[in-house]
C-alpha cells in the first residue's frame, strides 16, 4: 500500500513542509516548452521563440513531484491564479509572465475561480484544496498500484499530507527527497541528480571538458550570435531520463541523451559515464549550433554532421584543449567501405529530417560525418581541394541572412558543382587521410 513518511520536510523553496511518499524520489518540473517561428519584418527575417501559456502557468504553479518504485504519484502546487489566455495558442514570454503577474494580483479563489483552476490544471490524479494561512495548496495522488480501494486509500494519503501542510517562516532549504544540485560555471549550467560525493568529480571534470570543446565549436562554426549559457541535466540512471522524457509526452526507449530546443535542456543519462561524455559532445554541439546561429532548422548534412564530427576527441586535460581526431564507430565503418559512403554524400546534401531519421540511420549518420570530417579537415591537407573550404562559410552566411537550409546547401555547393564529390573524397581517404589528423584542430 502506498504511504507517506512519518515527518513532514520541506519542499520548493523551503518555506513549505509535508509529508511525503515513502521511498519516493522527486522528479524535476519540467522546463516549459517553446515553439520556434520564422516572421518577416520590414524585408528581414528572423526567428522567435513563444510559449505556451498554460505550460508557464504550470511551471508557477508546481511545488513538487515525487514518485515512488510503484509508479505513484504525489504533486503539490501553488494556488495562485487561473491560467491566462492570450487569444492564440502561445506567445511570448515576457508577455505571458506579465499578464501572470495581473492574474495573481486579482485572484480572489472563490469557488468558481477553484474550479477553474482545476480545469487548467487538468485531472490526472485525485486531489484537493488545501489553505494554511491564506495560503492555498493543491495537493494531488496518482495510484498506480492495484490495491482493493483506491479510493479509500487515496483518501488517507490527502489526509495525512492536509494535515502535515505547514508554512516555514524562512526559504532556502529544499526537499531531501528531491536530491538535485547544481554546478555552474561561464558556459553550462549543469543541474543533476547523481550522487554528490561520488559524481562531483565527473560533473566537474565534464564542465571542464565542454569548455575546451566550446573553443573547438567556435573554431569550426564562428558564432554570429551571442551564445546563451547551456542547460545540461544530467540524470543518474536511464530510467529516471526516460521517466523524465515521458514527462514531457516523449515515450524514449532508445536514446541515452538529446538536447531538446523547445524545452532549451540538454539531457543525458549517466548511468555509462563514457557513453554519456561522448552523447554530450555531440548534443552540445546542437545546443551551441542553436544559439550561435539563432536558427533551428539547419540541414541534416550540416547538423548531423558537425555533430558528430566533435564526437571522438583528443582530449589534453593538462592544457584543457582538445584536438579534433578520426577515431570513434563512425570511422570504423567508413573505414571498411569508404567507397559506399563516398557514393552516397551527393545524396546526403539533398537529405530531409524525415529521410534521415528513417531507413539505415547508421549509413546516414556515418555520410554526415564523412562528409563533414572532408570539409573540416580533409581539404585542408591539399591545395586540390581548396575550392571546397568556401562551401561551409558560404553556406552559414546564407542561412544567417535567413535562406532556407536546403538553398542554402545548393547555392554554396554550387561553387563546387563541376567537381566530383565522390572521387576527391575517395582521393583523399586514401592518399591525404594520414595528413587530415593535424589539419586545422
Amino acid at each position: 500500500m502506498p504511504a507517506l513518511k512519518p515527518q513532514p520536510e520541506p519542499i520548493g523553496d523551503g518555506t513549505v513542509k509535508v509529508r511525503l511518499l515513502a521511498g519516493a524520489k522527486g522528479v524535476p518540473a519540467p522546463t516549459p516548452q517553446a515553439r520556434f517561428y520564422r516572421v518577416m519584418e520590414n524585408g528581414l527575417t528572423r526567428d522567435v521563440k513563444w510559449f505556451s501559456p498554460v505550460d508557464l502557468w504550470r511551471n508557477r504553479q508546481l511545488i513538487g513531484e515525487w514518485t515512488d518504485k510503484h509508479g505513484n504519484v504525489q504533486r503539490v502546487a501553488n494556488v495562485k491564479s487561473l491560467a491566462p489566455v492570450l487569444g492564440r495558442a502561445d506567445g511570448e514570454r515576457d508577455e505571458i509572465e506579465a499578464r501572470l503577474d495581473e492574474l495573481e494580483t486579482s485572484f480572489q479563489a472563490t469557488p468558481e475561480e477553484l474550479e477553474g483552476w482545476k480545469r487548467h490544471w487538468g485531472g490526472r490524479g485525485t486531489g484537493r484544496f488545501v489553505t494554511v494561512k491564506n495560503r492555498r495548496f493543491y495537493v494531488e495522488f496518482e495510484i498506480a498500484e492495484i490495491i482493493p480501494s483506491p479510493e479509500k486509500e487515496t483518501e488517507k494519503l490527502l489526509k495525512g499530507c492536509e494535515k502535515s501542510l505547514t508554512l516555514l517562516k524562512r526559504s532556502g532549504a529544499s526537499a531531501p527527497s528531491m536530491k538535485w544540485w547544481e554546478e555552474t560555471n561561464e558556459h553550462y549550467r549543469f543541474l543533476t541528480n547523481l550522487d554528490k560525493a561520488k559524481g562531483g568529480r565527473f560533473i566537474k571534470d565534464t564542465m571542464k571538458q565542454l569548455d575546451a570543446l566550446r573553443r573547438s565549436y567556435e573554431f569550426y562554426i564562428p558564432p554570429g550570435k551571442d551564445v546563451e549559457v547551456g542547460v545540461v541535466r544530467v540524470f543518474r540512471s536511464l530510467a529516471e531520463y526516460r521517466e523524465y522524457r515521458a514527462s514531457t509526452g516523449f515515450m524514449d526507449t532508445t536514446s541515452v541523451g538529446l538536447w531538446d530546443p523547445s524545452r532549451a535542456e540538454l539531457l543525458v543519462a549517466a548511468e555509462d559515464p563514457k557513453r554519456a561524455l561522448s552523447t554530450m559532445r555531440h548534443e552540445a554541439f546542437h545546443q551551441y549550433l542553436h544559439y550561435a546561429t539563432g536558427n533551428a532548422n539547419h540541414a541534416m548534412w550540416f547538423n548531423e554532421g558537425h555533430a558528430c564530427f566533435f564526437e571522438n576527441i583528443k582530449y589534453n586535460a593538462a592544457k584543457n584543449a582538445v584536438k579534433v581526431v578520426e577515431k570513434g564507430n563512425r570511422a570504423a565503418w567508413v573505414a571498411k567501405d569508404p567507397v559506399r559512403y563516398a557514393n552516397c554524400l551527393s545524396g546526403m546534401l539533398r537529405m530531409t529530417r524525415d529521410e534521415f531519421y528513417s531507413g539505415d540511420q547508421n549509413l546516414h549518420y556515418c555520410t554526415a560525418w564523412a562528409l563533414v570530417y572532408f570539409l573540416e579537415k580533409g581539404v585542408y591537407t591539399s591545395r586540390e581541394f581548396a575550392e571546397y573550404r568556401q562551401v561551409i562559410p558560404k553556406y552559414l552566411e546564407l542561412t544567417a541572412a535567413g535562406m532556407p537550409a536546403d538553398q542554402a546547401t545548393a547555392v554554396a555547393w554550387s561553387a563546387v558543382a563541376h567537381r566530383n564529390v565522390a572521387a576527391d573524397f575517395m582521393k583523399f581517404w586514401t592518399e591525404k587521410r594520414k595528413a587530415a589528423v593535424n589539419a586545422r584542430w
